[in-house]
């Protein structure tokens, strides 16, 4: 799930037989251990139109996973249950269950302040993804807000780890993925801030004031505000060489959360 959709099989990928049978199938893994109606199965498959096919066509995927599942022993059961489907998986058998495991863990380890502990859970968690959430659906124009939940927090999962990293004072480690997270939301100030932290921290402090001149007219020129308290003090103590090494995370807090 993490990335293409793939049954495994040892280091074989199963074949799944098209893009419907692959849609159908994600779709059940998405809401794994619960039924999933017909009718909601068949609009996801066909977001734009159902076809007067469609309950057969469903019908024979449906007939294929099981086959596939059957014959990989996983433990794996798609079962009809009143008016659909439920999908019974073990977790330790899905990639996305796995990571949303391990991020819990990483929250927890982030809250209770045991920085290199949640590093690594979060470094784990992050290990698990192969690309964009249902990466090969998503090429075929389909756009579920559960793919789009799942990017989000692989974000979030990310941003957990940098979190920690900075509070051990890897500077250098998280440099490159925050810039990238600029990039991608330039009106994102939390990000912003720890970068700034970052670049200050590794002898740079031109450009981690000139990303705040970057980022206020950004969020001037588009939403007619001015950056938070917070990054205005964090620019400050930047420009007046008075930022500490292990400035904490609360600091910035609700900083990305105003617009």
């Amino acid at each position: 799930m993490l990335g293409p959709v793939q049954i495994r099989d040892g280091d074989r990928t199963v074949p799944l037989g098209g893009v419907r049978h692959g849609a159908t199938l994600a779709y059940l893994l998405l809401h794994s251990n619960e039924m999933v109606s017909i009718s909601r199965l068949m609009a996801a498959v066909w977001p734009a139109r159902v076809p007067p096919t469609g309950r057969q066509m469903l019908y024979n995927a449906i007939f294929r996973l099981r086959r596939i599942l059957s014959a990989g022993g996983g433990g794996e059961e798609l079962l009809r249950d009143g008016p659909g489907y439920v999908l019974r998986v073990p977790d330790s058998r899905l990639d996305l269950r796995q990571f949303q495991a391990l991020e819990a863990r990483g929250r927890g380890e982030l809250a209770a302040g045991l920085w290199s502990e949640a590093s690594d859970t979060f470094r784990d968690a992050l290990g698990l993804w192969r690309g964009p959430a249902l990466e090969d659906l998503v090429e075929h124009g389909y756009a579920w807000p559960e793919s789009t939940a799942l990017d989000n927090a692989r974000t979030s999962a990310l941003e957990g780890r940098i979190e920690a990293d900075i509070a051990l004072g890897r500077y250098r480690d998280v440099i490159g993925d925050l810039e990238g997270l600029v990039r991608a939301e330039p009106l994102r100030e939390q990000a912003c801030g720890w970068l700034m932290q970052a670049l200050y921290h590794c002898g740079r402090q031109a450009d981690a004031l000139s990303l705040y001149r970057r980022t206020r007219g950004a969020l001037v020129d588009q939403l007619g505000i001015e950056p938070s308290p917070q990054l205005r003090a964090l620019e400050s103590a930047v420009l007046n060489h008075d930022l500490e090494r292990a400035l904490p995370s609360p600091v910035l807090n609700g900083c990305y959360e105003r617009y």
